[in-house]
């Protein structure tokens, strides 16, 4: 059986996420996972699935999980998008002013500091899950003075008061998802080459695989950088270029060269 797999439950940000994919990729059954590790472990053991994984956040940054996971994997990256993320405040209650206890994801709470810090006194209650649909989830057995920030969709579906939209700092906060997998699925033009790399601990090491770039008037859309894991004060860098890997391939191999450790993510269309 083919599945799709994503961070549950159902109700999460990743969820609608997946449904797109869907739409792409009717054939697979969509499947909740309890953490994106272990989205990406089925996904490496299992060459009939695909992954669908958030990777960046337009207020929080880079998902470290993702990061940290995808590149000691098999799985490649096929392709990628933006979904719009309007948090919302939700409860039994029908009023605000009946609020004492907010619960949401940190990354949630996070984006909704200026609602939160004008709607509510310092003697809120703040309490954190591991999704924004778990927080929606968690009032059926909460008193009616508990709030969840979480998605307008899963609100509706557990006939919850809508006590405030779109809430976030940033009014047109975005994510942008990857979808993986073991196969290789065409699913149109090569526009993103995904790298990660680790350079010597030494000075200018990094500015001399910068350059090459420069030099070939390459534009790095994306550079993160996330620990090696192996040796304190190493990283491994993260990096998107904005050409197909057929239009960069020379470019990337004399790159290799000078890396102690590289790989290739992927090259993929946004979806």
């Amino acid at each position: 059986m083919k599945r799709l797999y994503f961070l549950g439950p159902k109700g999460t940000y990743s969820e609608i996420a997946a449904q797109k994919v869907n739409k792409l990729l009717p054939q697979y059954e969509l499947k909740t996972v309890s953490t994106i590790a272990k989205v990406i472990d089925l996904v490496n053991n299992d060459e009939n699935s695909v992954g669908v994984l958030p990777i960046e956040n337009l207020i929080d940054g880079v998902v470290r999980q993702t990061l940290d996971n995808i590149y000691d994997s098999s799985v490649k990256i096929l392709g990628n998008f933006e979904l719009e993320i309007h948090h919302c405040i939700v409860s039994k209650s029908k009023t605000l002013s009946d609020i004492k206890h907010i619960i949401s994801h940190p990354q949630a709470l996070a984006q909704c500091q200026k609602f939160i810090l004008k709607n509510f006194d310092e003697n809120i209650d703040i309490e954190c899950v591991s999704s924004t649909a778990q927080a929606g989830i968690s009032l059926e057995n909460r008193n009616d003075d508990y709030s969840a920030i979480t998605s307008e969709n899963l609100a509706k579906k557990l006939g919850l008061n809508i006590l405030g939209t779109n809430i976030g700092d940033v009014k047109d906060n975005r994510t942008r998802f990857i979808l993986i997998s073991k196969q290789n699925i065409d699913l149109g033009k090569k526009e993103r080459t995904s790298i990660v790399f680790n350079t010597k601990n030494e000075p200018g090491a990094l500015l001399n695989i910068l350059e090459i770039f420069n030099s070939h008037n390459l534009n790095l859309v994306y550079l993160e950088s996330r620990p090696s894991k192996d040796v304190f004060g190493e990283y491994n860098f993260f990096a998107d270029i904005d050409k197909g890997y057929d239009d960069v391939k020379e470019v990337l191999d004399k790159i290799a060269w000078k890396c102690n450790f590289y790989k290739l993510l992927g090259s993929y269309p946004s979806l």
